[in-house]
């Protein structure tokens, strides 16, 4: 029977297995959860300024930024959005058409398909962003798979559900 179990984890995709997820921003007092795949932590900082997170889960890769913001005009989230499909907009390779928004309680998500370069080989790069605005910060928690299967997309279209932020 263990075997038959052991056997199952290898054949599943491993977004299959996303789960409950906190970040915490401690120098700034933020605390960010929400559902995914765990990851390695490749990199993480924390300044009472900024937050930068980044990990990675095989063909899954997670980041989060809480910093000021990026564009002018103000801090709010009407403007985090403005600002971000202005620079989306002008990404090499971008389907427009596959541009998806969501309304979240306090976020909202945005999805996009994108094709890259590997080599002399194109491939298909699904992102989805939660984009969240409070007391003159703007936080970017995305997440992106190379090459998604059905499950995959599923998994990282689900990234918003239980998405909730503390500050």
């Amino acid at each position: 029977m263990r075997r038959l179990v052991a056997l199952l984890g290898l054949l599943l995709p491993p977004l299959a297995f996303a789960g409950p997820t906190v970040l915490s921003a401690r120098d700034m007092g933020w605390e960010v959860r929400f559902e995914a795949p765990a990851t390695e932590k490749l990199e993480e900082q924390s300044t009472p300024a900024a937050y930068h997170y980044l990990g990675n889960a095989g063909k899954f890769n997670l980041s989060l930024f809480i910093e000021s913001p990026q564009c002018s005009g103000g801090a709010s989230s009407e403007n985090q959005i403005r600002c971000f499909l202005g620079r989306v907009e002008h990404l090499p390779g971008l389907v427009k058409q596959s541009i998806r928004m969501n309304q979240l309680p306090k976020a909202v998500q945005i999805s996009y398909l994108q094709y890259g370069q590997v080599g002399e080989t194109a491939v298909k790069v699904l992102h989805s962003h939660i984009l969240f605005a409070d007391k003159g910060k703007w936080g970017d928690l995305h997440g992106s798979v190379v090459r998604p299967d059905t499950s995959e997309i599923a998994t990282l279209l689900a990234l918003g559900d239980g998405f909730s932020f503390t500050d």
